[in-house]
């Protein structure tokens, strides 16, 4: 399996980038134990690679949606 990785350095982004399939696997920075994310704080985060067939699939479905939500 392939992999492709993801970095961000705000918190309230991580919620977003779960929906689309990334998985937190690490955190570094200056945040203290109990806070929340502190400024200097990155997250890194993983998926898989989709497959040709995969991302052909999500592209039509996002197309399809849009094109949908601009007849309603």
């Amino acid at each position: 399996m392939k992999w492709e990785y993801c970095r961000a350095t705000d918190f309230n982004d991580l919620h977003v980038l779960g929906r689309q399939g990334w998985e937190l696997v690490g955190v570094t920075g200056a945040g203290s134990a109990g806070q929340e994310a502190d400024i200097g704080t990155t997250f890194y985060l993983k998926r898989p690679v989709p497959s040709i067939r995969e991302q052909i699939t999500a592209e039509q479905r996002e197309r399809a949606l849009a094109e949908r939500q601009g007849t309603e």
